[in-house]
């Protein structure tokens, strides 16, 4: 019988009978370029997008920046890297990050606690303090998905806090205060006589293990003004283990390096989730990606005026 006088289904199923199809090796060829392609596709991929979470990084420290410099715009002096409670007692224990809230888009907010400070200048209470436990974006890394959302913190007996991932440079460590960001002192522009482009003003540190350093609001720190909390040293000391609970045996000074989230030990130097370095927050404004192979540099420009010559990064 002509086959063209078949019914069109069988003329398919004929056609497909003499089909030859693939082989077994030739699936196993096209397997094995699929997984070569996905092998180089998957780091490429993750490369690209921790490429644009260092990049969105950078540009929450530039806003942090121009924050800071509208702020000294208007006083004619940086923010205190903590309120001393003896100087202000209306704005006792404030942080910096407070004081630049109208600048960075957060006018609500810094409203909200300036208005819990007039009712109970103590920043430790929750209410009227509800800022203690709200995150602010701008002051979240976005490779640290923890500061995204309030932590308990133990020695708020588990009260819930909001994070930070930037931490102002207090100078090489809390004994010197030769940096910008200082407990119970505003430095003025006239101040850093290093230059601003030289002088470092904040620095990227993820929040403790535990969620007892690293609070954007206030905090004790490990020395009850605000170090390893709020505010940093490139070089830093140990101090009194009264405030907080970084181990007494955690070695020190240490310059910047890696760090590990699970680590106590590091909550005592600046470092990042980035790969190879963290980003700095120049005096100017500037946002500076340093190599944790530049420790010295960077000791170098925690100070204010300590006429060192930078060097690059």
């Amino acid at each position: 019988m002509n086959s063209n006088h078949l019914p069109p289904s069988t003329r398919i199923r004929s056609a497909i009978g003499r089909s030859t199809g693939f082989t077994v090796i030739e699936l196993l060829v096209v397997m094995l370029v699929i997984s070569i392609l996905m092998s180089l596709l998957v780091p490429a991929v993750q490369e690209a997008r921790a490429s644009a979470r260092r990049i969105e990084c950078m540009n929450k420290l530039r806003q942090i920046g121009l924050a800071l410099h509208e702020f000294e715009a208007t006083y004619h002096q940086f923010p205190e890297g903590k309120v001393d409670w003896r100087k202000n007692p209306k704005r006792a224990e404030m942080s910096w990050m407070v004081s630049i809230l109208p600048y960075c888009e957060q006018a609500t907010l810094w409203q909200e606690s300036m208005n819990a400070f007039d009712f109970i200048p103590f920043p430790y209470m929750n209410p009227p303090h509800r800022g203690l436990a709200q995150p602010v974006p701008l002051y979240a890394c976005p490779d640290d998905s923890r500061v995204f959302s309030a932590q308990s913190a133990p020695t708020l007996n588990g009260a819930l806090v909001g994070l930070t991932n930037y931490l102002g440079v207090n100078g090489r460590d809390h004994h010197s205060d030769d940096g910008m960001m200082i407990y119970g002192k505003a430095v003025r522009t006239a101040d850093v006589t290093d230059g601003l482009s030289n002088t470092l003003c904040v620095g990227e540190r993820p929040p403790s293990a535990d969620f007892n350093l690293g609070w954007w609001y206030t905090g004790s720190g490990q020395d009850g003004e605000g170090n390893a909390d709020l505010i940093l040293g490139t070089r830093e000391q140990l101090a009194a283990p009264m405030f907080s609970t970084i181990p007494e045996e955690c070695p020190t000074p240490v310059g910047i390096k890696a760090g590990q989230l699970n680590d106590m030990c590091d909550s005592l130097h600046f470092w990042s989730l980035h790969r190879n370095g963290t980003h700095f927050l120049l005096g100017d404004g500037s946002v500076r990606f340093c190599s944790y192979e530049a420790a010295d540099v960077v000791d170098k420009m925690a100070t204010r005026s300590g006429s060192e010559q930078s060097g690059d990064f």
